[in-house]
């Protein structure tokens, strides 16, 4: 009997030491590998101290106390060495969990077919920057400059890199770097309309109004017409007075969207003479 617990005890700590060894390794995969092979060690773990236990109880009492000291100060060696191993390798599991991108962020199943692409080629810049945009679409933006850094990294020069990592610098509020980025965008690609905006955006949300609408600027030249735009061009010519430029850009951004009741109010006031129609259509949009 005593044997057969042995063998038992062994083979459950064999089975403990690998399940943390896959977890250590596996763990930045899934949040729900850590429950699996986190609850599997444990279990192995407690067999193991569990037929310890029986293996002790089931000695004879026929050995000498000098013999029985021994085995038992053999047995806590090894039970402080096997301790000791687990704790060493749960320390690699942390730190590797909180060094290593972690992909547990996102659903085991979102971004399969690129994860595959990236363990045959680390440096594919689709497979990068789409790893990245999904991690950016749900808010994650450390993740997100992992892999847009990792792009820049393939190519420096990339125009999607450099945008969407200083997208994500502009969600974190380091506005600095992302106007440094955008504006080495913009002079390795002079039509990229969307960079000009997020400048504008950068230094607008700075309260820089002047270098905000300078940029805002370009980005319409270049074709970025969007009501969000339209509309703050319409309100930075309104701060500096320039009535006809304001009215303009505030009515441009009523022909993308009608239901932008403030400038409805900021038109009655621009335009006097028609401050009626503005405010009926206010209304009616307000509803």
């Amino acid at each position: 009997m005593s044997a057969e617990n042995s063998k038992l005890v062994n083979r459950y700590r064999r089975l403990a030491i690998a399940a943390i060894l896959m977890l250590a390794l596996l763990l930045p995969l899934g949040n729900f590998l850590f429950w699996i092979l986190g609850g599997a060690a444990s279990y192995f773990i407690f067999l193991v101290y569990y037929y310890s236990s029986v293996e002790k109880a089931s000695r004879t009492r026929s050995s000498t106390q000098q013999k029985e000291e021994r085995a038992n100060q053999r047995e806590k060696i090894t039970r402080l060495k096997f301790m000791g191993i687990m704790g060493i390798i749960g320390l690699v599991a942390l730190f590797t969990s909180l060094l290593w991108p972690s992909h547990s962020e996102l659903p085991i199943e979102e971004g399969l077919e690129d994860r595959k692409t990236l363990s045959q080629d680390a440096d594919n810049l689709d497979a990068l920057t789409n790893m990245g945009n999904r991690f950016y679409a749900d808010q994650q933006y450390d993740s997100a400059l992992s892999y847009y850094n990792r792009v820049l990294e393939v190519d420096s020069r990339n125009s999607s890199g450099l945008y969407n990592k200083a997208l994500a610098l502009y969600q974190k509020q380091e506005y600095d770097q992302s106007v440094a980025l955008l504006k080495e965008c913009v002079n390795l690609y002079p039509d990229y309309g969307e960079a000009y905006a997020l400048l504008g955006d950068n230094f607008y949300l700075q309260e820089r109004n002047t270098e905000a609408l300078n940029w805002y600027r370009k980005a319409y030249d270049k074709g970025i017409n969007t009501p969000e735009v339209l509309n703050l061009l319409g309100y930075l010519y309104d701060q500096k007075r320039n009535t006809t430029e304001s009215v303009r850009f505030y009515k441009e951004a009523l022909q993308q969207d009608s239901s932008l009741v403030d400038i409805y109010d900021r038109l009655a006031i621009l335009e006097p003479g028609q401050a009626q129609k503005y405010q009926q259509l206010g209304e009616r949009w307000g509803k």
